[in-house]
């Protein structure tokens, strides 16, 4: 759409449970959302970032949404507060019945203003236009947001590319960089965006290869770390839940001596008694807040004093070896990618951990994320968090026993025959069958959104992978139909050990060792690239 900053519009549409006029009215507010609960199984419970994410893109949106009989829409713009001269955040938030299109509200003269906005400042200049984009909306309930007049880079090209790649979104000039896919492509973020997706995404029409990013690891190996740690949101809750505890009862006790000061009148009076009854209804809803209130602040003492569990998966990346790193999660939700948890990644000649991936998911109670779902709210508890994974993940490289094997020997088996790390392994068949071997494909059916297993000798990678896949296409006969229950691939347990001092200093000749082996190596293959002629004798 050329009327618009950037040229095009970002449409995100999906099909879940929407909301009503109430629940989009609180959708204006940063950091809120309705659908929070403690065993809430809903995706957007702890936000995706809708209006920090959206006003990042683009100066404008609007959302359409449906859910039971009704109809809202919500728009957020900075072009009308700019060029109308507020000094506040102004949010028409009209809606209308489904079935009569009818304004459902009695307010016709706040509603023909919020529309008359709505046709003005977003793309849909009529009320047929808007009506065109509920429809969209196919089952009774979901969501349309529509992002508009979006950034800029400073060359005036906009910062999002859709032109290179017609299947996906792209960041502008970001290709080429060297970064890892999912740090410049929208479909490479999402295909990793939840540690177990649940749902199916599209972009551009096309589908996204969603993947359990443990799964498409060699030997993963999960750890269980228990700890009293991170506290610091749980403390602030048990603060802020005794703050309101105390408001509550005070305000209980000001119920009770209004009860007793019109009991005290000895009036018998039906204007007395009345007023004692609406008293005694006070002083009855104020001690019911005040238990609640009480019962929640002796829930939050008592989460305060549960240690939490941590599961730790760890696994080799012999697909892409050069992509390793930690990734975090919270509450399902990606926050930090190829995070480095510093003694493990410090010496690379060494190659200790290197292609080893992490994964770990916080629960929101523990670690808040920040507004932008980017990072974590809390810096000093989320570097301790990465120095804790540190530590098992050491663990995990000693469990696998690269080191007794040899590095060197163990990358070349699968493919790595140069001493760059970056470069890719060998398209020879013997490598790709050993690779394929080892790792299991893991579909998700786009029926029942049940993840399937198929057998390690299947040779198949994501080019390859149909855009349509259900459980029927199956070939074992057990995971062939959507009622069956999953049967995802068993990764052991390991533990933790302790070392001793004696065991520590064997480590650390036994990496020194290796050091200086593959310094040998190094050098050893520099001279094969490059090697030394000998300088030819000069005629007299």
């Amino acid at each position: 759409n050329d009327e618009f900053r950037g040229g095009f519009m970002l449409c995100f549409l999906d099909n879940g449970i929407g909301m009503d006029p109430d629940e989009a009215g609180e959708v204006i507010h940063f950091g809120k959302s309705t659908k929070r609960a403690a065993d809430s199984p809903l995706i957007g419970q702890y936000g995706n970032g809708l209006k920090s994410g959206s006003m990042r893109i683009g100066n404008d949106f609007i959302l359409f949404t449906k859910k039971g009989n009704t109809m809202s829409c919500i728009l957020i713009s900075r072009t009308f507060c700019e060029k109308e001269g507020v000094d506040k955040v102004i949010v028409p938030l009209p809606s209308w019945h489904v079935i009569t299109k009818e304004p459902s509200t009695t307010d016709l003269g706040k509603f023909s203003l919020e529309t008359a906005i709505i046709y003005k400042y977003s793309p849909f200049k009529t009320e047929f236009d808007v009506m065109h984009q509920f429809d969209k909306i196919t089952g009774t309930s979901g969501t349309l947001i529509v992002i508009y007049n979006l950034k800029l880079n400073d060359d005036g090209e906009p910062e999002l590319d859709v032109d290179t790649d017609h299947s996906d979104i792209l960041l502008t000039g970001m290709r080429m960089r060297g970064l890892q896919p999912e740090r410049y492509s929208f479909r490479a973020y999402t295909a990793i965006l939840y540690i177990v997706p649940r749902m199916r995404i599209l972009i551009q029409g096309r589908k996204v290869q969603t993947k359990q990013l443990f799964l498409s690891l060699y030997r993963p190996r999960k750890y269980i770390y228990t700890s009293k740690q991170f506290k610091v949101r749980v403390e602030r809750e048990v603060k802020e839940s005794e703050q309101a505890t105390k408001i509550a009862e005070e305000k209980m006790q000001e119920a009770k001596i209004q009860v007793r000061e019109v009991e005290q009148m000895g009036d018998d009076s039906l204007e007395a008694k009345s007023r004692i009854k609406l008293a005694l209804s006070k002083l009855a809803a104020s001690q019911r807040v005040a238990d609640q209130r009480k019962k929640l602040h002796d829930e939050k003492k008592r989460v305060l004093k549960v240690p939490h569990k941590l599961c730790f998966i760890f696994g080799v990346n012999i697909q892409k070896r050069n992509m390793d790193g930690m990734f975090v999660y919270n509450s399902n939700r990606l926050i930090k990618m190829y995070e480095r948890t510093g003694g493990a990644f410090v010496n690379c000649l060494t190659q200790s951990c290197r292609g080893v991936v992490g994964t770990v998911d916080v629960p929101y109670g523990m670690m808040e994320p920040t507004h932008n779902k980017q990072d974590f709210a809390n810096a000093k508890e989320y570097n301790n968090l990465l120095k804790v994974m540190d530590k098992f993940l050491l663990q995990y490289w000693k469990d696998l026993g690269i080191v007794q094997m040899g590095i060197v020997k163990f990358w070349n088996e699968f493919g790595y025959l140069s001493a760059n790390w970056d470069l890719s392994p060998s398209d020879g068949l013997q490598y790709k069958r050993r690779r394929a071997a080892e790792v299991h494909v893991t579909l998700q059916c786009d029926l029942c959104l049940k993840w399937r297993t198929l057998p390690s000798n299947i040779e198949m990678d994501d080019t390859e992978l149909p855009d349509i896949w259900v459980c029927y296409l199956s070939p074992q006969a057990e995971q062939n139909r959507c009622h069956a229950p999953e049967q995802l691939p068993h990764i052991p347990l390991g533990s933790l050990v302790k070392e001793s001092g004696l065991s520590y200093e064997k480590q650390e000749l036994l990496e020194k060792s290796i050091q200086r082996q593959q310094e040998k190596v190094n050098a050893l293959q520099l001279q094969k690239s490059f090697p030394i002629k000998p300088l030819a004798n000069k005629p007299a």
